[in-house]
Formats: C-alpha cells, sequence, structure tokens
C-alpha cells in the first residue's frame, strides 16, 4: 500500500466540493416544505414559497393582493435570490438579491399600487419568475 500525496488528497477533496456545489443547484436541500418554520406566517401575511420541492419556481408564480399586505418570501430550496426586474415607478421594493439556501425568509409590506415582477438570477434562464399585483 503507499502513501497517499498531495495530488490523491486535493482529487478526493475536489470532487466532494465538486459534488455539494451540483446538489445545492439542483435543489437538494432535501426535507419537506412542512419542515420550515417561515411558512407560518402571521395571520394577514401572504406567503410565496421559493423553490418549493427543489423546483425552480415561485409559488405562486403571480400574486394579487390590496396595498398594506404584506408578503414573506420562504426558501423552500437553495441557491435562489429575488431580484426585482419591474415595479410601479413611485415603488422601491429592493428584493433580495443575495443568493439564500433552504430556511430563510424575508417580508416586504407593498404599499404602492401596479404589477412587481421579480426573478431568481441563477434560474431565470429555467424561467424561474414570479409577479405581485398590487391592487387598491
Amino acid at each position: 500500500m503507499r502513501d497517499r500525496t498531495r495530488r490523491d488528497v486535493l482529487r478526493a477533496t475536489a470532487g466532494i466540493g465538486a459534488t455539494a456545489a451540483l446538489a445545492g443547484c439542483l435543489g437538494g436541500g432535501g426535507g419537506s416544505d412542512d419542515e420550515v418554520d417561515a411558512l407560518d406566517a402571521p395571520e394577514g401575511t401572504e406567503v410565496v414559497e421559493v423553490g418549493p420541492d427543489g423546483n425552480y419556481v415561485f409559488d405562486p408564480e403571480e400574486l394579487t393582493i390590496s396595498t398594506g399586505t404584506t408578503v414573506r418570501f420562504v426558501w423552500l430550496s437553495g441557491t435562489h435570490n429575488v431580484a426585482v426586474t419591474s415595479q410601479p415607478a413611485d415603488a422601491d421594493w429592493s428584493g433580495h438579491d443575495t443568493i439564500e439556501e433552504r430556511g430563510f425568509y424575508f417580508e416586504h409590506t407593498f404599499e404602492v399600487p401596479g404589477r412587481y415582477e421579480y426573478v431568481c438570477t441563477p434560474h431565470q434562464a429555467q424561467g424561474m419568475t414570479g409577479a405581485i399585483v398590487v391592487e387598491e
């Protein structure tokens, strides 16, 4: 039996790292959606699921709400963000550009009527887009 070389160790480590990175990109978050506590939003708060079941979708894809409604975005798989692509001229929603992992959530209260569109930047090519329509 021969001694392990530095090259052997690097090869093994690179393989593990690549596998872990690929699993995250493929939605390998594991577990069922009901294990994420953030899904239990306060009454009157709407929830948008980010990557449910490891799929490249927002659920619902389009949500209609009244002004003053808070929306909670809940990550159910990893490697996603919520990047705003359009919104009413006088709105100030910045979304959440940072890539996050399963279990993360953020909220925003929509005060300006109109249509807000957003994408998951890493998965936009796979069709991961969403919209919120705010009505008075």
